[in-house]
């Protein structure tokens, strides 16, 4: 619509103008949306694909064959430590992160940020890292194999738990990991919003 035109000037021209019109403006809006939300789904799939590759990497070059359940130990790297002192942590932090990104960056475009995966992979982590703590961990195991049996997938649970270390690090991590990852869709929510108008 014309600056100078109102709604009553469009209404008598051809409806088929005005239709035309708004139908040009809309198509206009809704490109703009598509292509602001392709981007951001290119970007955030781009960052948690990194940050999920940077986490193999810790298991691959600074931890034991053994603490990788999915990772063959023909793989693994051998290195000692790569990461140092921050691959201890690393994976805690990067899980929720890498998987908050991945879990929003297909939600339809131009929704609001989803941070509710944030707070869903934050809670798995959390829970996963409680359960590791050694008051905990045997009555959690035996309450897994006695409700599920001891094969596919409560023997990698079990395994998991039972050969993991309880770790206040690996909780801060995974929050700080959240938290980054809530931040960044709120960043990509507004350049989405900004690109669309």
């Amino acid at each position: 619509m014309d600056q100078g035109e109102t709604f009553n000037d469009m209404a008598t021209q051809s409806p088929t103008l005005a239709q035309l019109r708004l139908g040009f403006r809309c198509a206009d809006l809704s490109d703009g949306v598509a292509a602001s939300h392709s981007a951001a789904t290119a970007i955030l799939t781009a960052i948690a694909s990194l940050a999920l590759a940077l986490g193999v990497m810790v298991y691959l070059a600074d931890r034991p064959p053994s603490h990788a359940t999915l990772i063959p130990a023909m793989f693994a790297l051998g290195t000692g430590s790569l990461f140092g002192a921050l691959g201890n942590w690393l994976p805690s932090f990067v899980h929720p992160f890498a998987f908050s990104l991945m879990s929003s960056a297909f939600r339809a475009p131009a929704a609001a940020p989803a941070y509710g995966t944030c707070a869903a992979w934050w809670s798995v982590n959390l829970v996963f890292e409680v359960c590791q703590h050694p008051l905990i961990r045997p009555f959690v195991v035996e309450r897994l194999q006695a409700t599920l049996g001891n094969g596919w997938p409560t023997r990698p649970v079990s395994n998991y738990l039972l050969r993991g270390t309880f770790d206040v690090g690996d909780l801060i991590a995974a929050t700080l990991g959240a938290l980054a990852a809530a931040l960044l869709l709120f960043v990509i929510h507004r350049w989405e919003v900004s690109r669309a108008n």
